[in-house]
């Protein structure tokens, strides 16, 4: 029987992460992102950064991973997705056209493998991300999406997140990419 859970992400995990990550930006940024982005993603530079990452004793990310695991004690898990979260990352233009930002977290990241798109991993994977936004004692939290991302945006709003009219251009590829704002009430 295969079964999905969510646990903390620890580095022996970094090859599938680093996998997953250009899997689901190949998947999810085609026709957004520039082919030369997503065409120039390498994974032994992702690897030795999610390595790096996850090692770091000072790392304002808590990162979860979505598992497909067949029950037994001894299973090696097989990672289906991942996501972050932390404190706000992004810019007080962005933040201060927020209504309220007083308890506001970030769901960072999440991105599933497109294998399991479908599946309730990343359904799992998003509650559990939840969770831990509240356990780090967060009321309310934001995401970014880019825009044209119709698959994440739908996904989100089928799981609460609310749309906003809050929007920025990612500037961290060449080119610029804009993203949405979507916010969720965690209380």
């Amino acid at each position: 029987m295969v079964d999905y859970r969510v646990r903390r992400a620890r580095v022996d995990d970094s090859a599938q992460i680093a996998e997953i990550h250009i899997a689901a930006w190949t998947a999810a940024y085609r026709g957004i992102m520039a082919d030369t982005v997503l065409d120039s993603l390498d994974i032994d530079r992702q690897r030795a950064e999610w390595s790096r990452n996850l090692s770091a004793e000072e790392n304002p990310m808590s990162t979860l991973v979505a598992v497909q695991t067949d029950g037994s004690p001894s299973a090696d898990d097989r990672v289906l997705g991942f996501g972050g979260v932390c404190p706000p990352r992004d810019t007080a233009e962005v933040l201060d056209r927020l209504p309220e930002a007083t308890g506001l977290g970030q769901l960072a990241s999440i991105n599933l493998h497109p294998e399991a798109f479908g599946t309730g991993a990343g359904a799992l994977l998003l509650h559990a991300l939840e969770g831990e936004l509240r356990a780090l004692g967060y009321g309310r939290a934001y995401l970014m999406v880019a825009e044209g991302n119709g698959r994440a945006m739908r996904f989100y709003a089928k799981h609460g997140w609310h749309r906003t009219e809050i929007t920025h251009v990612f500037d961290g590829v060449s080119p610029a990419v804009p993203e949405r704002m979507f916010t969720i009430d965690l209380g």
